[in-house]
């Protein structure tokens, strides 16, 4: 793979302590040494929060709890904490594998030390050529670029609450962002920093490309970790330029409230043919709703409505009516 996961965060009905387990394998040689720390408050909704640690290391938070979320537990990791993965296989398998686990985000990036394959005149002139336009309209890009050459540029493509955004910066000067001010003196081109795999690259080289994808109107597959050179290429013109030899992989398109829609009128319109016939068989059975609906499910056909399998009924979630 050319490129690496940089962010995870996904949903699943699995418990709190359970889903330590689930992902503990992932961190092969240092997964022993993974706890969870609770005690902490909520984020977005939930009632709880807790914390998976590494003496010392965050690596990820977990929320759980609340009415409004349905026994849902969110399971969010930053791209410090997915440094510590060493398997993200069984990422992939844990979710494909189950049926009440998405993914929300998903961050792929690519990284490189050679400033002849991107740097940050090549996206601008990139972005000038509309190598960044998918069909509509274009993306706008935002520039953030200081006086002092040694800040670093950074250019985002499109808008952070859309289902992709592109985040393109001089990564070499972003790691030097917190140096302490009586180490400020070896902030200047030409120092080295540590690239892992690589080894020492000169500071000003260093230049990363970071695509975040959300579920904002496309499903994230699972099999996207796996294949993420793949969704990569395929986010952009751009990226696929920065990935020559990688196929491209287009998320699809998430049903929208429509599908929703498709099953309740299906519904309406089976209880206007049939709902008498209903009515006769609650009343026989003594008005006992189990007995009732025991009944119903017996009766249910093997396969669900291929029509509205196709409208996406099954892709989303659907709130209790009463």
């Amino acid at each position: 793979m050319k490129t690496s996961i940089d962010w995870l965060k996904f949903r699943s009905k699995a418990g709190p302590f359970e889903l330590l387990e689930l992902v503990r394998p992932a961190f092969g040689t240092v997964g022993e040494m993974l706890d969870i720390r609770t005690g902490t408050k909520g984020r977005d909704g939930w009632t709880h929060g807790a914390d998976i640690v590494i003496p010392d290391h965050t690596i990820a938070h977990i929320d759980y709890g609340g009415t409004s979320q349905r026994d849902w537990v969110r399971f969010d990791m930053s791209g410090s904490g997915c440094e510590w993965v060493q398997d993200w296989g069984v990422f992939e398998a844990f979710g494909t594998d189950r049926t009440d686990c998405d993914i929300k985000r998903l961050d792929i990036a690519f990284t490189t030390h050679d400033s002849s394959v991107v740097n940050d005149a090549l996206v601008v002139a990139a972005f000038e050529a509309g190598q960044f336009c998918c069909g509509g309209r274009p993306p706008a890009m935002r520039s953030i670029v200081s006086s002092d050459p040694c800040a670093g540029k950074t250019r985002y493509i499109g808008k952070r609450e859309n289902h992709k955004f592109l985040r393109c910066y001089e990564k070499g000067w972003e790691m030097f962002k917190d140096l302490p001010d009586d180490l400020e003196f070896v902030k200047k081109p030409g120092v080295q920093v540590a690239l892992n795999g690589v080894g020492y690259v000169n500071v000003q080289d260093l230049y990363r490309v970071e695509l975040e994808l959300k579920d904002v109107d496309k499903y994230i597959p699972w099999q996207a970790i796996g294949r993420r050179d793949e969704v990569f290429a395929g986010a952009y013109p751009f990226c696929a330029a920065l990935l020559p030899n990688a196929s491209h992989w287009a998320m699809q398109q998430l049903p929208d409230f429509k599908s929703r829609a498709s099953l309740l009128n299906a519904l309406g319109n089976a209880f206007r043919s049939y709902g008498g016939v209903w009515k006769a068989a609650h009343i026989a059975y003594g008005g006992d709703d189990a007995a009732a609906l025991k009944l119903a499910k017996f009766m249910m056909a093997q396969e669900p409505s291929s029509r509205l399998v196709e409208a996406g009924v099954l892709t989303v979630d659907h709130e209790p009516i009463f």
